[in-house]
C-alpha cells in the first residue's frame, strides 16, 4: 500500500519546537500517529506463527498488546534495527528521547541483544538520507512495516473562490510512504484503514498534542 501525505503543518510545528528541543527529529511523531492508528487496528501490531500445517497454511498468529517498534538506523556497520518498547504509552518528547539514546548506544556500538528484542511493528525512515519511496520488506514474525521518504516541496491545487479561475496553487511538503503487510494475516482493506488514520495525524498534528509531552 502506498500513499502520500501533506506534511506541511508538522513540519512547521516541529520548527517550532526545535527553539526548545533541538534534537527533535519527524520520527517521533511518526511514530505515534502508527501507534494511535494501531488502537483502531489492533492487527496491525501481530506476530505469525509460521509452523504451518500440512496443507501449507499458518495455523495461529498473536495480536501483541504493547507497540514495540523496530527502528531502522544507519550505522557504520550498516543498517540495525534496535526496539523502541511500548511506545503506546510514551509521549512524542519521550520517544525522541529513547531515539536519541539509542542512536547513541548504536554510534558507540553499545547495542545489547534485549534493544532488539520483541519488536512488533518496524519503521524505516531514508528522510534523512534522501529518496521519497521504496517498498520495505516486512521483519519476521511481524507482519507489518512502514516506510517513509524524504519530504518534498510541490505546487498543490486548492479552490479559491476569490480566484479568477476559482482555484489557486499552494507550496505543500509532501512525504511519500508505502506499507508492506502480510496478507495472510492482514488484508488491504485494513492496511488503507490504518494509513488513512496516521495520515489524518500527520496531516493534523493539532490532534497528537495531547501526546506531545
Amino acid at each position: 500500500f502506498s500513499d502520500e501525505m501533506n506534511g506541511t503543518k508538522l513540519i512547521a510545528l516541529r520548527k517550532e519546537m526545535k527553539q526548545a528541543h533541538q534534537n527533535l527529529t519527524m520520527l517521533p511523531f511518526f511514530m505515534k500517529a502508527c501507534s494511535i492508528a494501531m488502537l483502531d487496528n489492533p492487527i496491525i501490531n501481530s506476530h505469525v506463527d509460521n509452523d504451518l500445517d500440512a496443507d501449507g497454511f499458518i495455523q495461529r498468529y498473536v495480536v501483541k498488546h504493547d507497540h514495540n517498534f523496530n527502528i531502522a538506523i544507519d550505522s557504520k556497520d550498516g543498517l540495525t534495527v534496535p526496539v523502541v518498547k511500548k511506545v503506546q504509552e510514551k509521549s512524542i518528547l519521550a520517544i525522541n528521547r529513547d531515539l536519541q539514546s539509542m542512536r547513541m548506544k548504536v554510534d558507540s556500538s553499545s547495542l545489547s541483544a534485549e534493544d532488539f528484542q520483541d519488536g512488533t511493528f518496524s519503521v524505516s525512515s531514508v528522510g534523512n538520507i534522501g529518496g521519497r519511496y521504496f517498498v520495505p520488506t516486512i521483519l519476521r514474525p511481524q507482519v507489518c512495516i512502514i516506510a517513509i521518504g524524504q519530504a518534498h516541496k510541490i505546487a498543490k491545487y486548492e479552490e479559491d473562490p476569490s480566484s479568477k479561475d476559482g482555484y489557486k496553487f499552494v507550496p505543500a511538503e509532501v512525504i511519500n510512504f508505502s506499507i508492506s503487510a502480510d496478507h495472510r494475516i492482514v488484508d488491504g482493506a485494513t492496511v488503507a484503514r490504518f494509513a488513512q488514520r496516521m495520515k489524518q495525524l500527520i496531516e493534523n498534528p493539532n490532534l497528537m498534542l495531547p501526546n506531545l509531552s
